[in-house]
């Protein structure tokens, strides 16, 4: 850090740490310059090491279907760039591109990554400040998509029809087996395990339940076991506007792990569901209390994250949809 310019380390990433946290993100930190047009890091290319930007604007950008590059995101002073040194395959999934002259903070993610795996106290506070700044860019992300009028409403009548995913899951294998077993906590440690199996049960909902509402407190999420789910954008006029079809192996909510605790959808089955009720407050304490707990559940649930923003950032894309950096 004695190397560095003292305003680096009042980025709101860094200036969330404790003082030795943001030590051992700055041991091997480098500042970088960019002129406009440059480009940070290219899609697909091998992804270790993140950004925190400065000063400037950067732009995210990926290929359309006819191969032009589209813009799908801004990022100015005091955010944060680059996720994919987390999660296999370590590939950038977007290009950065400098779009105006901009000042960066470079990070060795491939260095904290193993620094987080080896220090759970550290994972877990990594993954603390990294989760609200994806929720929010997902957030954003629909907003901007929702706002526009090339947007395609998503159909929802083919999932409303008929069961997409069986139920025999459900039916012949207990809970323990259950939790054990599903794509969210696949490959988890026994203890942790423990954990979720003592704090989950098993729910039905009929088709056309209300599983929450957009403002209500979060307390819960669910691990989907069958059925569907339709997470839907109230308006002002009361209509609502469907922004995603969830089903088998996926996971409903996560707002109970991140401040300020609640819903930012609305959520309803579309078809007779069973899920994994799981008490997400009871779930935070325990993280709390067993920050490898935190850590492992926090990196689970970013990952989930990631992948929707993803996914919405192509529907922009789809939609023509223009995000201007300039």
């Amino acid at each position: 850090m004695k190397t560095l310019a003292p305003e680096t380390t009042d980025h709101p990433f860094l200036k969330a740490l404790k003082p030795e946290f943001q030590e051992k993100l700055t041991a091997a930190a480098k500042e970088k310059n960019c002129a406009p047009g440059e480009i940070i890091f290219k899609q697909g290319e091998p992804a270790n090491r993140f950004y925190l930007v400065l000063s400037g604007a950067v732009a995210l950008e990926t290929a359309d279907t006819r191969t032009k590059e589209v813009q799908v995101h801004c990022l100015r002073a005091g955010e944060v760039l680059g996720w994919s040194w987390l999660f296999a395959p370590f590939a950038w999934q977007f290009t950065a591109r400098a779009v105006a002259p901009c000042r960066l903070l470079e990070l060795d993610g491939a260095r904290l990554l193993v620094a987080c795996e080896e220090n759970a106290d550290l994972g877990f506070e990594i993954m603390k400040q990294i989760a609200p700044v994806v929720i929010g860019r997902l957030q954003s992300t629909r907003k901007t998509l929702l706002a526009s009028p090339s947007a395609k409403l998503l159909a929802t009548d083919d999932y409303a029809k008929g069961p997409t995913h069986p139920a025999e899951r459900c039916e012949q294998n207990g809970l323990e087996e259950l939790i054990r077993t599903h794509p969210f906590t696949r490959g988890m440690k026994a203890e942790h395990l423990k954990e979720m199996i003592h704090n989950g049960m098993l729910l039905q909902f009929n088709a056309g339940d209300s599983i929450f509402g957009e403002g209500d407190v979060a307390n819960r999420f669910y691990l989907i076991e069958s059925g569907a789910v339709v997470l839907e954008a109230p308006l002002k006029d009361h209509s609502v506007i469907p922004l995603q079809v969830i089903g088998a192996g996926d996971v409903l909510g996560w707002s109970w792990l991140f401040p300020p605790y609640y819903w930012h959808f609305d959520a309803r089955a579309l078809q007779p569901t069973r899920a994994i009720f799981f008490y997400g407050t009871r779930l935070r304490e325990a993280c709390e209390e067993n920050h490898a707990l935190g850590y492992d559940l926090m990196k689970r649930m970013i990952r989930i994250v990631i992948q929707r923003l993803q996914a919405t950032r192509k529907q922009l894309v789809d939609a023509h949809v223009p995000v201007n950096c300039e």
